[in-house]
Parts: structure tokens; C-alpha cells; sequence
């Protein structure tokens, strides 16, 4: 299936699947099981593949108008796909060989679905205090001790990229944690609910002793410190990511102010018919394009891994985020009262639109990012 042929298909899915039942799932917090199996059996978690360990090997600015589309139905689908591929850009990008022939085959047949682990109860995005430790296990494997929070899919996942503390480095590395022992004693996992961003596991662990026989640090011994670089890199997979959310928000929210335009009736005619109206419509329409330009100008450097990918990366989840949520006030604004129904789908996307500004690094602290480099040249 070419990239495409891919995005007709979750085009279709999203007509005849999801817009007529996302409601429901957002009302009962629920990704129906059929719904993860289609996403899989089109090959989007494991889209990034390459062809030489069995997968499609389609790149980052392939996937834009996929994820775009399957945000234009549900955000919480793009996000429920979105750490397979952060852990794809891991182990192509930074994983052993074993390491890739370990997960990547079975990650490009949907065989295994992946979760990617940052954030901790204290320290949210600041890297710098990071404190779930990892030490060798006698036998090989590790012993984790500590907690993580947000992890999507979390709990059932067969595989996890998380941020720890290696015995005897200063710096964060990336372990390679199987799923095995999930659950236990030793390894417990909390759902963790929320006003938005519905559907999506997320998961809240906690690690006291836990023996894993079989994780190991990606990269290999070598690796060990180099965790904040390798989970930095896959984050500008994951910024575009979530820029595409942001766009089928936006797209989302244009046609929901086209048809209240369209159909209500306001004194002698339509509400299209008033100026006001048409000034905010074409404003939407004039941002999106905007934030369109910039979601596909950062996708390309991701492929080419340009010295610019973070910056655009990370600018284009900033724009894209910040006008989605702007762009539901402003549909919001011509709908009026409606909007605030329990059950209206602007009501709907006024939780999901600020998730975009959390996802992927809060966008505070993201602007403070962006600043630094700047600042310091002067």
C-alpha cells in the first residue's frame, strides 16, 4: 500500500467508522478493540518500518496527510499509534542490530505495539530530574526501581521506551523494557483518567525492584547516558505527530463553522450571509494553510534528519497546537450556545484541542527550548 493508497484508506475508515461512533467511544472512554485492530491491519503503527526488516518503510512527511485524516475523526487514534512509531525511530535511529531485529519485524507486522515513557510525577518534561533507576540484573536484564506517568498505551503494550537513571552514570539512558511481569508485584500499573485525550491508555507506572530478564539499555552498553539525545530525536517524529492532530482539529472545526453558516438561519437569512461570519471562516482557512506549510516543511527535515528538525519540529507542534485550540473558540463563537451541549462535537474538541498543547512537551517549556539556542548566541 503506497502512502497514497494509505491515507484514501484511513479516509474511509474515518467516514464510516469513526464520525459516526466517536461520540459514543469519547463518552465511555473506550477504544474499541475492532477500531486498534483496523488502524493495525493498515499498517499505521508500524508504518516507518524499512522495507529490510519486513515493513513499508514510509517516512514521516508519507504519514502527514494519514495522520492528519485519522485526527480529523479522533486525535486519541493518532495519539494510540503515536508511540509505536517514536519507539521505530529509536530503534532505527539508535538500536543495535539485535535490537532492531529483535522489534522491528514484529513491530511491521503488527505483532507488537509499543509505549515511550519520559515523564515522572516530579518532573514532568525537565530532564534533568529524572529519578526511576535501572541497575544490571544478575543474569543480564535490569532491576527498575521508580514512576512513570502519561505513558500511552501503557498497559498493554508488549513493549516500553522509558527514560531511567543507569547505575553509575550521570546521565538519563533509554531502556528497552519488555512487558513481561506488567501488572505484578513489582511492576504495577494505575489508568490514569482525563478530561480529554479520551480513549487513549494512560498509563501511570510504578517500579519497585522489578527484574526484567530481558531489558536492556538501547544502543547497548555503549549507549548508557546517551538516553536524553535518543528519546529527543524520536520527539520531532512525535511533534509532527501531534502538529497532525492539531490540523484535523482545525480541519474538524472549519467544517463545523461552514455548516452552522450554512443552515442556520439568523433574522432574514443565513448566518453565512453576515460578514462577520465570513470573516471568521476565512480566517480559519488562512491559518490552517499556515500551519499545513509549516507540518510539511518540518516533516521533511525530519526525513533528512536537517540540523533544523528540531526547531521546525518543535515550532510546528507549537503553531499547529495553539491554533487548534483558537480555532475551536472561533467555531465555538458561531455556534453559540450550542457549542457547550454535553453531547456537541465542539464540545468535544474544546477537551481534545489542549491536549496538543501538553503532548509531546508542554508548550511552555517547549517556547523556553526554542529561546536558548537564540539567547545564547548574542
Amino acid at each position: 500500500m503506497t502512502a497514497d493508497e494509505l491515507s484514501a484508506a484511513v479516509r474511509r475508515f474515518v467516514e464510516e467508522t469513526v464520525l459516526p461512533h466517536v461520540d459514543e467511544w469519547d463518552r465511555r472512554d473506550d477504544l474499541p478493540d475492532s477500531a486498534l485492530r483496523r488502524l493495525v491491519e493498515l499498517g499505521l503503527p508500524g508504518a516507518m518500518v524499512p522495507t529490510e526488516y519486513g515493513g513499508r518503510g514510509l517516512t514521516v512527511a508519507d504519514l502527514v496527510p494519514a495522520w492528519r485524516a485519522l485526527s480529523h475523526g479522533w486525535i486519541s487514534l493518532t495519539g494510540a499509534v503515536n508511540p509505536t512509531g517514536l519507539a521505530t525511530a529509536l530503534l532505527v535511529r539508535h538500536g543495535t542490530e539485535d535490537q532492531r531485529r529483535r522489534w522491528l519485524p514484529l513491530i511491521g507486522r503488527g505483532e507488537a505495539l509499543a509505549s515511550f515513557s519520559i515523564t515522572e510525577p516530579q518532573a514532568g518534561s525537565d530532564l534533568g530530574r529524572i529519578e526511576t533507576s535501572a541497575r544490571a540484573r544478575d543474569g543480564g536484564g535490569l532491576v527498575l526501581d521508580g514512576e512513570k506517568r502519561w505513558v500511552a498505551g501503557g498497559a498493554s503494550s508488549d513493549v516500553v521506551f522509558l527514560m531511567a537513571e543507569m547505575e553509575g552514570s550521570e546521565k538519563p539512558s533509554c531502556v528497552v523494557l519488555p512487558a513481561d511481569g506488567r501488572g505484578g508485584a513489582s511492576w504495577q500499573v494505575g489508568e490514569l483518567d482525563k478530561v480529554g485525550y479520551r480513549g487513549v491508555e494512560s498509563a501511570a507506572y510504578r517500579f519497585e525492584e522489578h527484574e526484567s530478564p530481558g531489558a536492556e539499555i538501547l544502543g547497548g552498553h555503549e549507549a548508557i547516558g546517551s538516553g536524553a539525545r535518543q528519546m529527543l530525536d524520536a520527539l520531532d517524529v512525535g511533534r509532527v505527530n501531534v502538529a497532525c492532530r492539531a490540523l484535523g482539529i482545525v480541519d474538524r472545526c472549519i467544517e463545523c463553522a461552514v455548516e452552522e453558516c450554512t443552515t442556520r438561519e439568523v433574522g432574514d437569512g443565513l448566518l453565512g450571509q453576515h460578514t462577520h461570519a465570513q470573516l471568521r471562516v476565512g480566517e480559519l482557512i488562512a491559518r490552517r494553510a499556515g500551519v499545513e506549510a509549516l507540518t510539511q516543511k518540518a516533516a521533511a527535515a525530519v526525513d533528512e534528519r536537517s540540523e533544523l528538525a528540531r526547531e521546525l519540529s518543535t515550532s510546528a507542534k507549537l503553531v499547529a497546537s495553539d491554533t487548534a485550540v483558537w480555532a475551536v473558540d472561533a467555531a465555538a463563537r458561531l455556534a453559540a450556545s450550542r457549542s457547550y451541549a454535553a453531547g456537541d462535537e465542539l464540545a468535544r474538541l474544546r477537551r481534545d484541542a489542549p491536549q496538543t498543547e501538553i503532548g509531546e512537551g508542554a508548550n511552555d517549556a517547549l517556547l523556553l527550548a526554542l529561546a536558548k539556542p537564540a539567547l545564547d548566541r548574542q
